[in-house]
């Protein structure tokens, strides 16, 4: 009987070690893949059933030094940081020190339309606020060395018009987290750092998370890149902490999210009924600091983050017990649909792998109808040329590029995070898209 059991144990062990072995296979595989079109270079973390089934790092942490990225480096996660700034306001909550119906004109009195914009219309993107990466001026500050302070911040959006009547719409706001952090010190009397400290850093032992990357010195930080490959290291100045402040600040590692996943599932930050309620999906699929997807079916409760050299996913499945965590210290479009990739892999369920761009050959003929010049503003114009059966593009006084053919409307740059569109009405080129990095840009032929 004894030997029975053995060879029971020893045959379930095989299983699901093979099981784990499938899935690690998948999802290395899927990695790989994406670091070798250059769109994945960082920290991969995946745990089922709290088990960690797949942990691995990619490319450099600093590409001149050749230091590669491990599992202790450092990110800046971007708009990850607002689920943090969400569940601080769900404990005040529980905490009997606000509530969700509050409007914002309790903790700011001159706030315009303060009393007609309640706190929940804050987490969920619902309120009608300005968004401040509209205006051109804050995009000059957000690279500035500036220490902002939080009515800095507000200056920003305040005193602009709503863009729609709170709680009719969504539309994701950067300033509604904003605010939401203003609230945060007003109603703790601490510091925005401070308060999430205490209510999730310090309770859940994240050690290596905190809110100015700028000032950080720790061997394990990363170098943030606009695009990197082993020909081109482009790279970037992050973003102000204090401008981007409780709305995109946070950096942490693969194991500190991994504690705050723990954290979440075993409900030491709020109670099982206020995360239920947190992730209940209203306007735009989003909660309350969450959005609420469905992949193949499974509901997942997932975030993201994204900064021009810094980009982060988060995804976790309570029916499923899966927990999956990207950081990356490039640029990225494509890092949630790696998440969700990966989590259709661990479940057996269809997948995408990403392959190299490949040019087509169009003829002269068809090359002939893009030439001309276009114009974003009167600081930013193209020429597009043709010599023979290739397309170039000349931005400003710039050298000129070759493009290369993906489609026949479509073109890229070699080794270059770039991609046009020429948009064509009545059979007549009118427009051309330009998207780098995470701006898109439209310009009008001239």
């Amino acid at each position: 009987m004894r030997r029975q059991l053995q060879t029971i144990v020893l045959c379930l062990s095989t299983i699901i070690s093979a099981r784990a072995q499938s899935g690690y296979g998948k999802i290395d595989t899927l990695l790989n893949a994406y670091a070798s079109v250059h769109k994945f270079n960082g920290t991969a973390l995946v745990t089922q059933d709290h088990k960690t089934v797949y942990e691995k790092s990619f490319g450099y942490q600093d590409a001149v030094t050749k230091k590669l990225n491990t599992s202790n480096s450092i990110y800046p996660v971007g708009s990850l940081t607002k689920p943090f700034t969400a569940l601080v306001i769900l404990k005040l909550v529980e905490e009997n020190k606000l509530s969700l119906t509050d409007p914002v004109s309790k903790f700011i009195p001159d706030y315009p339309r303060g009393s007609q914009i309640q706190l929940k219309h804050l987490l969920t993107h619902t309120a009608g606020i300005y968004e401040p990466l509209r205006n051109p001026k804050y995009l000059e500050q957000v690279v500035a060395d500036h220490a902002f302070k939080p009515a800095e911040v507000m200056g920003f959006f305040k005193n602009e018009p709503l863009d729609f009547e709170p709680g009719s719409k969504f539309s994701y706001s950067n300033s509604g987290y904003d605010l939401l952090g203003v609230i945060i010190e007003k109603v703790t009397r601490l510091p925005y750092s401070a308060a999430v400290s205490k209510y999730i850093f310090g309770p859940l032992q994240m050690k290596k998370s905190g809110f100015n990357f700028q000032k950080l010195q720790d061997d394990n930080k990363v170098t943030n890149y606009a695009y990197l490959s082993p020909t081109r290291q482009a790279e970037v100045k992050i973003w102000n902490s204090n401008l981007t402040y409780s709305s995109g600040a946070l950096y942490s590692t693969a194991g500190d999210l991994l504690k705050f996943y723990e954290g979440l599932s075993s409900f030491k930050i709020v109670s099982e009924q206020t995360l239920e309620q947190a992730t209940n999906p209203l306007l735009g699929h989003y909660g309350y600091g969450w959005f609420l997807d469905v992949i193949h079916g499974d509901r997942v409760i997932d975030h993201g983050g994204n900064i021009p050299g810094a980009t982060s996913y988060f995804l976790f499945s309570p029916e499923h017990q899966t927990c999956i965590i990207l950081l990356n210290n490039i640029t990225s479009t494509t890092l949630e649909k790696t998440g969700k990739s990966m989590y259709a892999a661990l479940r057996n369920k269809p997948y995408s792998i990403p392959k190299p761009q490949q040019e087509i050959k169009l003829g002269e003929k068809a090359l002939l109808r893009y030439t001309g010049f276009f114009e974003v503003s009167a600081n930013y114009k193209l020429e597009i040329s043709q010599e023979a059966d290739k397309l170039f593009m000349r931005i400003n006084n710039g050298d000129k590029v070759k493009l290369l053919a993906e489609s026949e409307n479509r073109f890229f740059i070699n080794d270059e995070d770039m991609a046009l569109e020429f948009i064509s009405k009545d059979d007549k080129i009118v427009q051309l898209k330009i998207k780098q990095g995470l701006a898109t840009k439209i310009a009008d032929k001239i």
